[in-house]
């Protein structure tokens, strides 16, 4: 579990990235690399379970090339890892 100014954070390093972000940044720039980014935001999460950080990982990667078809998703995903709610997945 994660607390709310974790989850936070996530949100906004996760904006940051998805308003910077642009099809074809690594032409522009050949030193970008999603990966890092990704991680950025991930050590954001603190200490989560292996499964929750690859779930997490592909989501905030999504929200970052995506922001408006992911953010909802995202949202609820730390959302269920603050406990605020309790969602069952079907993964």
């Amino acid at each position: 579990m994660i607390d709310r100014d974790r989850a936070d954070a996530v949100l906004e390093h996760v904006a940051a990235l998805a308003f910077l972000y642009y099809p074809g940044i690594q032409l522009d720039d050949p030193t970008y690399r999603l990966a890092e980014d990704i991680e950025w935001c991930l050590a954001r999460l603190g200490d989560v379970s292996d499964t929750e950080s690859e779930r997490m990982r592909a989501l905030i990667a999504r929200a970052i090339i995506d922001p408006t078809a992911t953010r909802e998703e995202l949202f609820t995903a730390l959302a269920e890892l603050n406990g605020v709610l309790a969602v069952g997945h079907d993964d």
